[in-house]
């Protein structure tokens, strides 16, 4: 259907089938269209390291291609100094300091939406769209809520869940409301078969290959490393201990390791050991059974709602979490601690793997109520 429309839509430009078909739609829908791309990582280094990042030159490139068949203007903004900063350092420090942060989740927040919304704005557009699987409903009461896309396969709410009232406003998902065979069918049919085709990035854009611990040495040995506490509280080799405190093995550097892990771990043991915790103060691994790893509780720090109303109505809630990307939705209960912004999850049965520095995302039906950092 054909919007009348004289509103200015910047479309965030991957190179990949969701944001060209997003272009697409928009343009056919009648509104202005541009495209924006962002230059987050050394152009040198994108494919001679094995990058495989929705953002290097390549894909900057294939998101060219589609705006000039488009005839729509297209802008790449380099904040390659911001994302490092924002994004890879804050990685960096996570994994030396024991956590096992999610870093699709920093860059939508500080790059998406902050840095490039803003820069969107001085452009002239009024609306930032983005290709991500989720969708933004207007409530009859005000304000905006946050939901699963229909493609439930493909849903992307979890990474999204730092978005606010402010910027949901100014903020369009037109994938969200559409199968992900049908993104593909619309960018096949506009004549980018090559674009239709693509596979969707999913390791970490600015990793060469997949060993992101041997990324992390090399980083964390480098003069421009933004902090030397953490080079001194991660050294490469330290104690695995057992539950009752007793070492049974050494590790090889605590970035290596996540909660949860249960291969090169390097110990005999007669039943099958996991990483329990670590503890980057003490310089230590602590490995135990499967049911060692699970727990019924967790607790988020730097928890932001959706909807600011609904941290008063968590008790009233059917209430639901997903403590990583890919894992299940579970049944909870939850409750706003006393002091700061962290909240206290209690699940309807034990879950395994809880990992700190992840994301945990509550739910209430299709509706994203908020999320944080699991402490």
């Amino acid at each position: 259907m054909l919007v009348k429309t004289n509103k200015t839509v910047a479309v965030a430009m991957s190179g990949g089938v969701d944001s060209s078909a997003c272009a697409i739609l928009l343009k056919k829908k009648g509104y202005s269209v541009i495209g924006v791309s962002m230059h987050l990582t050394p152009s040198e280094s994108n494919y001679s390291e094995g990058l495989k990042t929705c953002c290097g030159t390549e894909d900057l490139l294939d998101a060219k291609k589609v705006c000039v068949k488009l005839g729509i203007p297209h802008f790449v903004v380099n904040l390659e100094s911001e994302f490092k900063t924002a994004v890879i350092d804050r990685f960096i420090s996570g994994y030396l300091g024991g956590k096992t942060p999610n870093p699709c989740i920093l860059c939508n927040k500080e790059m998406k939406f902050d840095a490039l919304l803003k820069i969107i704005k001085e452009l002239g557009a009024e609306f930032l769209a983005t290709g991500h699987y989720a969708r933004i409903t207007k409530n009859i009461s005000g304000g905006y809520s946050l939901l699963k896309s229909k493609d439930s396969t493909k849903d992307q709410s979890y990474v999204l869940y730092n978005l606010t009232q402010g910027n949901l406003k100014d903020i369009m998902f037109p994938a969200g409301n559409l199968e992900k065979l049908r993104i593909r069918k619309i960018a096949y049919e506009a004549g980018f078969k090559e674009i239709s085709g693509k596979k969707d990035s999913v390791e970490i854009c600015f990793v060469p290959g997949t060993d992101y611990a041997a990324y992390i040495k090399k980083e964390k040995q480098k003069a421009g490393f933004p902090s030397g506490r953490e080079r001194e509280e991660a050294p490469d080799r330290g104690f695995i201990k057992n539950l009752n405190g007793e070492i049974i093995g050494e590790h090889k550097g605590i970035y290596n390791y996540t909660v949860g892990q249960r291969k090169r771990l390097g110990i005999s043991s007669e039943f099958p050991l996991y990483v329990v915790n670590i503890s980057a103060h003490n310089n230590e691994i602590t490995v135990g059974s499967l049911e060692d790893c699970r727990r019924d509780d967790l607790t988020l720090e730097n928890f932001n709602f959706i909807r600011p109303e609904d941290k008063n109505r968590l008790a009233e809630m059917e209430l639901s979490a997903k403590i990583r990307y890919s894992s299940p939705n579970y049944k909870c209960g939850a409750v706003p601690c006393e002091k700061g912004d962290k909240i206290k999850v209690l699940f309807a049965q034990k879950v395994k793997f809880i990992t700190p520095g992840q994301s945990a995302v509550l739910y209430c039906g299709n509706k994203v109520i908020g999320g944080g950092i699991i402490a």
